[in-house]
């Protein structure tokens, strides 16, 4: 069957400039569509890049980031913790500057590039994938022999040609984020509120970068809903009178640039994540942290998972179901278990109003040293729990 590209890749975040780069790599034909004109410019994220990340993609000269090396966390009924590390433990950068970077990295032409280009009806069938697109003034059909979609939470396969259901609201965050430029510098330390005086039962964030800082709070979307209290009404508390925050702003004469909002999934590994010729990669798989929400090493990974299965398959000529489920195991290996575990602490945090549970693990200062480490994405969520839980806890997880 004759097609127009061996692989359309749907969407320019992480997950979907991960997968081109990595089909260039092996001189795979890819065409990748996005409706943004800038990748990243108009996605709402903190921008914390775990070290891990820049050195297993090449991302540590990134311009414009800047180092981490603190972490602060405020639970309730407890003062806020401070821990600081020797060297960076990651970046915060704004995605607009990761977007251009990825972007940077692939050897390709703008043949093979379609920013701008509105992504319409998809569809499977035995022999070819075909995507209906809309570039400009210019209408028309691509067709491929598999497509990977990472165009986001909604994924726009879903619609037409869908690997699975859409996830529950109860495993859906929403989030609202202020962008805000400051007269003077920030300290470079990442800030985690967690309890219902900063988030619906979820959690809040501040990162800096020195003249510019993220802040956000949100939580899941079935208790967000329900909430009498409005989401946004939490970050205005948090910027004008939650300590030490609302002082550093006022100190750096902060001003409010740009306020966002986004969904995100938090529902740990979810099945499946191909079928018919497609798969789903980033926020579309739900490759996003639930305790933390951070989101773009999982999408990376799982983009460069699904390139490597494209180009066993386009080399072998065989896009069965058998052959592209090994997507699934090679993603579930290298970080299914964060997103397992991830969504285990979730749901004890949200079951207990996260007061007891901070109590338990930030009981002395090598417990609060390790949720440290797992929250800057230095150590797996397993390891963190295994080794700041109560021994009566830990015996029962070893079994899990």
């Amino acid at each position: 069957m004759t097609v127009d590209t061996d692989v359309i890749i749907i969407g320019a975040g992480p997950a979907g400039l991960s997968a081109a780069k990595r089909l260039s790599e092996y001189g795979i034909e890819y065409t990748l569509i996005s409706r943004e004109d800038k990748p990243g410019a108009y996605k709402a994220c903190g921008g914390y890049i775990p070290a891990r990340a820049l050195e297993e993609f090449g991302l540590e000269q990134i311009p414009s980031a800047h180092d981490v090396k603190s972490i602060r966390m405020k639970f309730p009924g407890l003062e806020m913790k401070r821990v600081d590390f020797e060297n960076r433990v990651g970046v915060n950068v704004s995605r607009e500057v990761l977007g251009v970077t990825l972007l940077n990295q692939i050897e390709t032409s703008s043949e093979e590039i379609w920013l701008n280009t509105e992504c319409g009806e998809t569809e499977a069938t035995k022999d070819k994938c075909t995507v209906r697109y809309t570039k400009g003034n210019e209408t028309g059909l691509l067709s491929s022999h598999l497509i990977i979609d990472a165009s986001g939470v909604n994924p726009v396969t879903i619609r037409f040609t869908p690997v699975r259901s859409r996830p529950m609201n109860s495993q859906i965050g929403y989030a609202v984020q202020y962008q805000m430029k400051t007269k003077y510098p920030l300290e470079i330390v990442n800030d985690f509120y967690y309890g219902s005086e900063f988030s619906p039962r979820g959690y809040a964030w501040s990162f800096p970068r020195k003249y510019e800082t993220v802040l956000g709070t949100g939580g899941i979307v079935e208790i967000v809903r329900t909430s009498k209290k409005r989401t946004i009404s939490y970050l205005d508390e948090l910027v004008e009178n939650k300590k030490p925050t609302s002082s550093e702003l006022q100190n750096a004469r902060a001003e409010l640039v740009n306020r966002e909002a986004a969904l995100m999934p938090l529902a740990g590994i979810v099945k499946p994540s191909y079928g018919n010729r497609i798969m789903l990669a980033g926020d579309a798989a739900c490759h996003c942290s639930p305790i933390t929400g951070e989101g773009i090493y999982y999408s990376m990974l799982g983009g460069h998972s699904a390139a490597d299965v494209a180009a066993d398959c386009i080399q072998k000529k065989d896009f069965s179901d058998n052959r592209l489920s090994r997507y699934e195991r090679l993603w579930t290996s290298s970080f299914g278990s964060d997103l397992k575990w991830g969504l285990w602490l979730q749901k004890r945090f949200l079951e207990s109003g996260s007061s007891s549970l901070g109590t338990t693990f930030l009981s002395s200062e090598r417990t609060t040293r390790i949720i440290a480490e797992m929250l800057a994405g230095i150590r797996p969520v397993r390891s963190a729990i295994l080794a700041a839980a109560p021994r009566y806890l830990v015996s029962k997880l070893r079994k899990a």
